[in-house]
Order: C-alpha cells, then sequence, then structure tokens
C-alpha cells in the first residue's frame, strides 16, 4: 500500500513567523468570511451596485478604495 503525501500549498513556501510576532489577519479576510462588513468605496453612489458589494457578488480591488465608507 503507497502512501499519499499531503497536498502542498503556496503557505508551505512562507517562513516560520516567531512565536512573539502578533497575529496579521487582513481586513479583507474577515469581510470575506463575512465578520466585518464589506468596503465599499465612496465614489459608487449607485444603491444596487453598493448593495451587491456588501453582499459580496461584486469585489473591488484595493487600488480603488481612495477612501472607504462602511
Amino acid at each position: 500500500m503507497t502512501a499519499l503525501l499531503p497536498e502542498r500549498t503556496v503557505l508551505d513556501e512562507l517562513p516560520p513567523m516567531p512565536d512573539t510576532a502578533p497575529p496579521i489577519v487582513l481586513p479583507d479576510l474577515l469581510a470575506g468570511v463575512g465578520l466585518k462588513p464589506r468596503r465599499v468605496p465612496a465614489w459608487i453612489t449607485d444603491r444596487g451596485l453598493i448593495e451587491s458589494i456588501l453582499a459580496g457578488h461584486i469585489d473591488i480591488p484595493d487600488d480603488l478604495h481612495p477612501e472607504a465608507v462602511s
């Protein structure tokens, strides 16, 4: 019987974090799992588009977030 090796991911290539380092949680990750409201750029005024962004149907790239409203 042959054992299967676990599949490698991109995270396997990262260096280990020191035990004293604070945890890093990206804001967009928290929004993606529904723990934080999604950011909507202030220049978007269409209510339908805002609702689609808040519902997670549309993602706005970070470089288009000069200022965000919740």
